[in-house]
């Protein structure tokens, strides 16, 4: 992009280098119907059954995509953070199919919407946005399939384990702010089943529960329980 476009840039096009890059028409008028919005936490984004008509492009915070069951029983699929774009609502503008699973922010969120018509258009007229796109896609189907792989295959201690380290990790903490209700969900399960191995971890020394909160006690004691 040369100088004089760059100036002219919205600020926030400056977390998507992929698409800052990009100077074809169609994708132009594009980011000139784009607009920024603010959403806040716990605040649901996308209902199961509703229509898609927005390209969705976080800048900041995070949007937790899950599945849930007729029973309310939910897991997640994946999340969304800044710089990233929501896959959920690319693959509906694709496939021209209603939401098929839910998402909600779990912390304040900034984020970009482009129109659909508008998405459309760029992705029939532009080869590098079309190209961006199907690399994107790409490449958080494999977070998808990574889920997959885990539901069908491990273990759910195991499951169990890894989530823990990668949120005490994630917050740069020793202490989590985290209901077993809210790890039963995330993980497709109960509570009663999640608070059962938690004990379970508590006694082998990994972690110390208290309410509403699991603080870490041996980040190498929950390695070895994730790779058991």
């Amino acid at each position: 992009m040369n100088s004089a476009a760059l100036s002219a840039a919205p600020k926030w096009l400056s977390f998507f280098p992929g698409l800052a890059e990009i100077q074809d028409d169609a994708w132009l008028e594009a980011l000139h119907a784009a607009r920024e919005i603010t959403i806040p936490p716990k605040a649901v984004v996308i209902r199961r059954g509703d229509p898609c008509q927005n390209f969705l492009l976080l800048v900041r915070g995070t949007v937790r995509v899950y599945e849930s069951s007729e029973g309310g029983r939910e897991i997640a699929l994946y999340r969304t953070h800044g710089g990233d774009i929501c896959i959920l609502t690319l693959n509906n503008l694709l496939s021209g199919a209603d939401y098929a699973a839910e998402a909600v922010t779990e912390d304040e969120v900034r984020a970009v919407m482009i129109p659909m018509p508008f998405f459309q258009h760029a992705m029939a007229h532009s080869e590098a946005f079309r190209n961006f796109i199907m690399a994107t896609l790409a490449r958080r189907l494999s977070d998808v399939m990574r889920v997959v792989e885990q539901v069908t295959f491990q273990r759910l201690d195991l499951r169990l384990a890894c989530l823990l380290g990668q949120l005490f990790e994630r917050n740069k903490s020793a202490a989590i702010s985290m209901t077993h209700e809210e790890l039963a969900r995330e993980l497709g399960t109960t509570r009663v089943v999640i608070s059962r191995m938690l004990k379970e971890f508590e006694r082998m020394g990994c972690i110390r529960l208290q309410r509403g909160q699991i603080e870490l006690l041996s980040s190498e004691a929950l390695e070895r329980l994730s790779r058991d």
